[in-house]
């Protein structure tokens, strides 16, 4: 087993009894009004209840369900939530099953996002154009978008994975709506920073 990895595994393993404690010293989440919100058409509670739907945290997991919020919230002019979107497709990760990934769809809702300026849609647009996966092959625009979305502060880790730091995002949100921060931070650095 790779040294770094049997160290995270490690170090997670240790940290899991504190994970558990902290978490339920938490004020329980209560979804029930954050759903009435999705509900009644505001687009940031779509957003957030279609995050926590992808993750399954303070709700039942639901795929399809998340990524029905997430569009409805994309549509609504949600520039985060159609980078999402983007994302389930791209990953192939609404379904159970899950489908095989679907870059073209992903590279539609990702344009979305760069065209409303996001810097996760310019930054994961930006990904494709450059491997060429669900659009042209195209390193000028794919330069170009990368460099918008790092001059927003959202840069490539070389370290990582794009589609984990995009990932990533999906647990930020999750967690900052529920208020369950800091045991997460401590148990995502030491796997590694997320799934």
């Amino acid at each position: 087993m790779n040294t770094r990895i049997f160290t995270s595994l490690a170090l997670f393993l240790a940290l899991l009894p504190f994970a558990t404690a902290r978490a339920d010293s938490q004020p329980s989440f209560d979804s029930s009004s954050l759903a009435a919100q999705a509900k009644s058409g505001d687009a940031n509670a779509e957003f957030q209840l279609g995050t926590l739907d992808y993750i399954g945290l303070g709700v039942v997991q639901d795929y399809i369900g998340a990524l029905t919020l997430l569009q409805q919230s994309a549509n609504a002019g949600n520039a985060e939530a159609a980078c999402e979107a983007g994302f389930l497709y791209q990953t192939g990760s609404f379904a159970k099953g899950p489908p095989p990934p679907d870059p073209t769809d992903a590279a539609v809702w990702y344009a979305k996002s760069a065209a409303a300026g996001s810097p996760c849609g310019e930054f994961a647009l930006g990904e494709l154009y450059q491997a060429g996966q669900g659009v042209p092959n195209d390193t000028v625009k794919a330069a170009a978008l990368l460099s918008q979305a790092a001059a927003q502060g959202l840069a490539a880790d070389p370290a990582s994975f794009p589609l984990k730091q995009l990932q990533q995002r999906f647990y930020a949100v999750a967690y900052n709506v529920t208020g369950q921060t800091q045991w997460v931070d401590m148990v995502s650095a030491a796997a590694g920073g997320g799934q």
